[in-house]
């Protein structure tokens, strides 16, 4: 819930996935330069799709919660 009473802007999905998306870049980067960070680089795309996924979840709540009451419980 948020406090105040104000729209909700952002959460702790989308703050995870943006935390990964930017953790999988470094990681990519990192594959360029190094070899060994290289035979990684797949996990690393890996670690991005999540990161991404987890950003479509927290956009989704967000868009969840700020609905107006009537919108959220039409079915009553």
């Amino acid at each position: 819930m948020t406090e105040g009473g104000g729209k909700q802007r952002i959460n702790g999905e989308t703050i995870a996935g943006m935390a990964l998306v930017f953790l999988a870049i470094l990681f990519i980067w990192a594959g360029t330069m190094n070899p060994v960070w290289a035979t990684l680089v797949p996990a690393d795309y890996l670690i991005l799709a999540i990161g991404v996924g987890f950003m479509i979840i927290g956009v989704m709540a967000i868009r969840r919660a700020n609905r107006p009451r009537s919108e959220r419980a039409s079915y009553y």
